[in-house]
């Protein structure tokens, strides 16, 4: 025979299982909560002020005081003021950082460089993050804090061996970051970021001129490994700047800017910011039109950006003159989100910067390349880049309307000649060729610098 339970316990055990669904909703409401509140990024405006060490404060105007944040290498900067101060917005709170300072026209000039209890060695990065910090001085090639108050050094023991706060690498043949000891992306033990040494392995070869600076047999740039590429926000940064000339000696420079944001983020576009050499009267192609380049790469699928809505950015822009990148130039891709400040503690791309800095290099023209029918030789005329040969260079043929119609295999920069095969071009039309010089790739299809000589008539 069935027994029922008395409609007390009934009711008794129906308010305990009401009470277990309220708690259950409960606890995943708050839960949720809870999790969105640490999903909350950390953001906070901070100013300061900076003076030169024999000088005043107004010395240092149209400075670029940049804080670098140790693991993600995402940058903040804030230009100085005419009075010297300056302000970063979104700051994150909780990551150490460093600071480096660039010129007005955007040279790293100074790192920042923390005393520590021995003479001969100095840490480079902090944590804790004042609404103010203590004052700056520059003393390039280092600045630092007149004060310690609100921060916290983190030990780094980088060498210091002249004892002047200076780094060791900051005495190299050509500046900074020849002499580090480390093949680290994100820290070298001699006092310079990854994304500002040119010879991470230090090996006395500049990384452009090596495709496996970590010596793990694989590609640096198919697998994603190198100052280009960032661990937040975006997938890679990549300056290709292009000198050109013709049979008259007159130059052209173009630069090719690209940037892949990591999966799931939108953003409006991606500014560039740098020196006036490279922005100022800088032109850019749309819709066959040519214009003013207003700072900006688009994912348009007509800016040099592959597909439009694949999250890659890029314009390609032709310089006002064939002005040079300077040794230690620094280049900042800044993502801009469509709906601007409307909510920056939960965008992980609020205020990120990304610096790309181009390496110690003098790069020159070519000359007019040499052609042999008989033999079907191509000699190379000129080296782009100066005494090193670690470079590769290939042959491109074009039709008489100057459309390739040919590609060459690369070759070795130690090579001074290719032979063209029979099938490059037909006997019988009008053909001119060119010599296109290149450092190796840093990301997939960029190399940094890209040098391409006047046409020689086949």
């Amino acid at each position: 025979m069935r027994k029922t339970l008395p409609d007390k316990m009934l009711r008794t055990q129906a308010h305990a299982l009401g009470v277990n669904i309220l708690l259950f909703f409960s606890m995943t409401c708050c839960s949720q909560s809870g999790s969105n509140s640490r999903d909350e990024i950390p953001l906070k405006q901070v100013s300061g002020s900076i003076r030169i060490s024999s000088g005043r404060q107004s010395d240092m105007a149209n400075w670029t005081v940049l804080t670098l944040e140790r693991t993600t290498l995402n940058a903040r900067t804030a230009l100085v003021d005419s009075n010297g101060t300056f302000e970063l917005s979104h700051v994150r709170e909780d990551r150490p950082r460093t600071i480096a300072l660039l010129s007005p026209d955007h040279i790293l000039r100074s790192m920042l460089s923390i005393p520590t209890a021995s003479p001969t060695l100095i840490n480079q990065y902090f944590s804790g993050t004042p609404t103010q910090l203590p004052p700056l001085v520059d003393r390039g090639p280092i600045v630092f804090f007149g004060s310690l108050d609100g921060i916290t050094p983190i030990t780094d023991s980088i060498k210091s061996d002249r004892g002047d706060g200076v780094p060791n690498s900051a005495y190299g043949d050509t500046g900074y970051g020849l002499i580090g000891e480390d093949s680290s992306t994100t820290f070298d033990p001699n006092g310079l970021p990854g994304v500002f040494n040119p010879d991470r392995n230090s090996d006395g070869i500049l990384d452009i001129f090596e495709t496996d600076v970590n010596a793990n047999r694989k590609a640096d740039a198919a697998e994603g490994f190198g100052p280009n590429f960032y661990s937040e926000g975006l997938e890679y940064a990549a300056v290709q700047y292009e000198l050109a000339s013709d049979s008259s000696g007159t130059e052209t420079a173009q630069i090719l800017f690209s940037a892949k944001l990591k999966p799931g983020l939108k953003v409006q576009d991606i500014q560039i910011h740098g020196s006036n050499n490279i922005t100022s009267g800088a032109s850019t192609v749309s819709g066959g039109v040519t214009g003013a380049w207003d700072k900006t790469l688009l994912d348009d699928g007509a800016s040099d950006d592959s597909i439009a809505g694949d999250n890659i950015f890029a314009r390609r822009i032709t310089l006002s003159s064939a002005t040079r990148l300077k040794s230690y130039e620094v280049v900042i891709f800044e993502p801009r989100r469509a709906d601007g400040e409307s909510n920056p503690s939960a965008q992980p791309l609020a205020g990120s910067k990304y610096p790309v800095t181009a390496p110690p290099l003098t790069v020159s023209a070519l000359s007019t390349p040499v052609w042999d029918s008989v033999t079907r030789t191509i000699n190379r005329a000129g080296n782009p880049f100066g005494t090193v040969t670690a470079y590769t260079w290939s042959v491109t043929v074009y039709d008489a309307n100057s459309k390739p119609v040919y590609n060459s295999n690369a070759v070795d920069g130690s090579e001074d000649t290719l032979i063209l095969p029979d099938n490059a071009f037909d006997a019988t039309g009008s053909y001119t060729a060119k010599v296109i010089a290149r450092c190796q790739e840093q990301v997939p299809g960029y190399s940094f610098f890209v040098v391409t000589s006047p046409v020689v008539s086949l």
